[in-house]
This record gives C-alpha cells, sequence and structure tokens, in this order.
C-alpha cells in the first residue's frame, strides 16, 4: 500500500501503512471496540481463565476503554468495575469511571468501599522518551506500583494482570509476584506487534 500524502514523514507514513493494513485494527472496527488492544486482553482470558468467578475488577491506565469494553461483555453478573485513567475515558453503561491518578489518597478511599476485588488489569504504558533504559525503569515502577495497589485490594485468590517491557531485568517484580501468587507467567499476545517489547505478567490466585 502506497501513501501519497507529502506532509507526511517518512514515519508517520510506515505507521499509517501499518495501522491500515493491520487486521487487529480492523477486527476491532467490526466488533466496535474503541481500540485493537481489546483483542490482548480478550487472548488473556482465553487463555488464562483470569474471568473466571469473577463480578469486580479494577482496570487501571483504562484509557481509551477498550479493555474495559470486554469487561462488560464477557462478565455474566459484575459487582463492580471502576476503570480509572489520566485520560478521559467516554462512559460505558455500567462503569464507575474515573479521570484520575490511581496512585492518589482520593482513589484509594474511594475504591476500599468495594474491597475485596476479584481482579486488577493494569495496561498502563508510561510516556516514552524513546530511552530503552530510562522507560523500562518507568514501566517497572508502575508494574510494581499497581501491584501494590493489587495486593491491597485482591481477595484471596484473585488474579492481577499487568504489562510490562522486555528491555529489562524483572526478576525482581517476578519474585515478588511468585511470592504473593500461587501461578505467575509472562505472556505475549498474538494481538501485541511483534516489533514491540512489551509482554504480560500475570499473577494467578493470590495466596492470602
Amino acid at each position: 500500500m502506497k501513501i501519497k500524502n507529502k506532509n507526511l514523514s517518512d514515519k508517520s507514513k510506515k505507521w499509517l501503512r501499518r495501522h491500515l493494513t493491520d487486521k487487529y485494527v480492523k477486527l476491532s472496527k467490526d466488533n466496535a471496540y474503541r481500540s485493537r488492544a481489546a483483542f490482548k486482553l480478550i487472548e488473556i482470558i482465553d487463555k488464562y481463565k483470569v474471568l473466571n468467578s469473577v463480578q469486580s475488577v479494577i482496570d487501571l491506565g483504562a484509557a481509551p476503554g477498550s479493555w474495559t469494553e470486554v469487561l462488560v461483555e464477557r462478565i455474566k453478573y459484575p459487582k463492580k468495575i471502576i476503570s480509572i485513567d489520566l485520560l478521559n475515558i467516554d462512559p460505558i453503561p455500567g462503569v464507575d469511571i474515573i479521570q484520575g491518578d490511581f496512585t492518589s489518597d482520593e482513589f484509594s478511599e474511594y475504591i476500599q468501599k468495594f474491597f475485596p476485588f476479584d481482579l486488577v488489569i493494569s495496561d498502563i504504558s508510561p510516556n516514552l522518551s524513546g530511552n530503552k533504559t530510562a522507560d523500562f525503569l518507568r514501566m517497572q515502577d508502575m508494574v510494581e506500583i499497581s501491584m501494590d495497589l493489587a495486593l491491597s485490594t485482591l481477595s484471596k485468590d484473585g488474579h492481577f494482570v499487568a504489562k510490562y517491557f522486555r528491555t529489562g531485568d524483572m526478576s525482581n517484580v517476578i519474585s515478588l509476584a511468585k511470592r504473593n501468587f500461587s501461578k505467575v507467567a509472562s505472556f505475549k499476545p498474538d494481538s501485541s506487534r511483534k516489533e514491540s517489547s512489551e509482554i504480560y505478567l500475570i499473577c494467578l490466585n493470590k495466596k492470602n
């Protein structure tokens, strides 16, 4: 496919060409999801059964809302779904949507009303600088903070899913996960672009 807009840089043309030929972009439109990211969560759900018996979920870094859409679609009897992001998320029926910082005291106080949760998921990606080391450290911080929230809010046997980057050593985070969850795995969905360093940490059945 040729892109003939002279105002676009070669990098922009490459991105647009990839976007227009991406089967998951087409599938997201066909299924009325807000982004192709929906299929990453669908693959995680299908492989690891993270929604079995789940009724309450916190979705961190939820914008534009495609993971939340999957939750609403897949959870049969939801009690509480809370989605939060610094960016605005358009309303989704049956979901508490919060624009704000999930590390804030206000958010902590709010979610305490609904303890415990069955599942915490995070597709958060920090603002990338292009420096792989710096970007990895920012992502590592996000995973650690997200896991801290999960450990403080999940019920026994609850699950935690979070994105991280394969560009550095995550052994400390994985060790922490293994101490607190019965099963820990790393998974790269087919819908995750091959050139992306993203991978997902799957933590199943919180121990206590």
